[in-house]
């Protein structure tokens, strides 16, 4: 592409657009190769953090390496949890409730196993999709039975693609669940939170990322709507008219962002991927966090861990006498989520949890996540984001970590290719990260069997069986 020379002589060495996990994370990894470049960040919310949030906790797994490396370098300890914290207590479930209980957990547990028997066939890296692939609430309806577990396979899809079931197909959720080690992996870090997994407070992440970028403007509620790109600088103008140059800009947004943004010259055809759901309302997601006097959850024999399908929120035991979680919803629920939450908690923690001491809550729009990441830059503007570029742990702290170290070397590479060394050419390679599972036997054959199909074929038989002796006893 033929671009035009600039007029003007840039002000930034880098411009960050974003300050998320992904976007703080760029910040830190330049001014640790090379202090003296000129960097400014731009965000439109009113505080730093994005979706990282201020408060409560995030859960890491041994396999998000770059999460782990990235912790040590910032001195920011990550916990491990300890094995008998609330082993006896028990956690608060709706899909533990109920006389099908029982099946709803069976049929689930099959029907994970089963997509991570067949994930080996799906690489986090080629992202190669068949044609006339059923989309994802067609499949799960066609291979589980009860409406509760149904539910539950909506919300997580929709939790974690950011999409609907039925707008994001089987292959596409199944590449995405590769690159961060299999759905169960997932299940256990949204959800389950085991004990085998570590923690780390939000607000120590938060202001330790702050404190490394103490000398940089990170400039609040300022909003992005065009990016014109010059052949020796780019050029980003906000919402009230005033540019900014520098020479390399990082876009560390979600791409649905990106597609609002107005670029100059327009964007090539291999970058452009206009959304196909603009219409569409997205969800929300609210993260909230309390402070009680007392784990009253403790007093009722519950670990605090906390599921409601219908309506979605999750909750967990953030230190004794915290308590965090989430709430997916969709806009018009917004000025309802604390009392919907607070009536849930009472309802099973006992009505002190209608009064804590604190209650602070966040709301995010869900990102969608790329059928495919965007990896390679647009000359000297470079995306970044756990949704838009990560090719490992998308849509996970992980990721965000991976893209925002991507989005830096980059970036270097632009305006100082003498600081980046093999080394870090290295740190961004592509790495295939899941390898697969191994069940036993048993495992995989229960793994094959489908409630809903074996009903309907049961139902089928017996009927024909009843036409049959109807028959013959009339011919007789």
């Amino acid at each position: 592409m033929d671009l035009p020379f600039g007029k003007e002589l840039p002000q930034l060495d880098v411009l960050i657009v974003g300050a998320g996990l992904s976007g703080l994370t760029s910040g830190v990894k330049i001014l640790a190769k090379e202090h003296s470049l000129n960097l400014k960040i731009l965000d439109e919310c009113s505080k730093p953090g994005g979706l990282l949030g201020t408060q409560g906790l995030r859960f890491v797994n041994k396999e998000q390496t770059e999460m782990i490396n990235f912790m040590s370098q910032l001195n920011v300890t990550l916990r491990v949890r300890e094995e008998d914290e609330g082993a006896n207590l028990e956690r608060c479930w709706d899909l533990d409730r109920g006389l099908l209980a029982a099946p709803v957990k069976f049929e689930l547990r099959r029907y994970i196993n089963m997509l991570d028997l067949r994930m080996k066939k799906y690489s986090s890296l080629r992202f190669r999709f068949r044609k006339r692939v059923p989309n994802m609430e067609r499949h799960i309806r066609s291979n589980l039975f009860f409406e509760q577990s149904r539910k539950f396979m909506f919300n997580l899809v929709e939790l974690f693609s950011g999409l609907p079931a039925n707008e994001i197909n089987f292959d596409e959720f199944m590449c995405l669940c590769s690159s961060c080690g299999g759905l169960s992996v997932i299940i256990d870090i949204y959800f389950k939170m085991p004990k085998s997994m570590m923690d780390v407070s939000c607000k120590k992440l938060l202001d330790t990322l702050i404190e490394k970028l103490h000398d940089i403007e990170i400039l609040k509620n300022v909003k992005v709507v065009k990016v014109k790109h010059f052949k020796d600088y780019v050029e980003v103008t906000n919402s009230i008219g005033k540019p900014y140059t520098a020479q390399a800009v990082i876009l560390a947004i979600p791409w649905e962002r990106v597609n609002e943004l107005q670029f100059e010259p327009p964007l090539p055809k291999q970058y452009f991927k206009p959304s196909a759901h603009k219409d569409r309302s997205k969800k929300l997601l609210t993260q909230f966090f309390m402070r009680y006097t007392k784990s009253h959850w403790v007093y009722q024999g519950y670990s605090g861990h906390f599921l409601s399908v219908e309506p979605f929120v999750v909750g967990y035991e953030n230190q004794p006498t915290e308590y965090s979680g989430y709430m997916m919803h969709s806009p018009d629920e917004s000025n309802s989520v604390r009392e919907t939450v607070l009536e849930m908690l009472a309802e099973n923690f006992g009505e002190e949890m209608q009064n804590p001491l604190e209650y602070q809550e966040q709301t995010m729009e869900l990102n969608t996540t790329l059928s495919s990441p965007q990896t390679k830059p647009w000359l000297r503007v470079i995306w970044s984001g756990s949704s838009t570029v990560a090719t490992k742990n998308r849509n996970l702290m992980g990721g965000a970590v991976e893209s925002g170290i991507r989005a830096a070397v980059s970036a270097l590479y632009v305006v100082r290719p003498q600081v980046v060394s093999w080394r870090d050419l290295q740190e961004v390679q592509d790495r295939k990260l899941y390898e697969g599972i191994s069940l036993s036997r048993v495992s995989a054959l229960l793994s094959r069997i489908n409630l809903y199909n074996f009903t309907f074929y049961s139902v089928f038989v017996i009927g024909l069986v009843f036409l049959l002796n109807f028959g013959y006893g009339q011919s007789a």
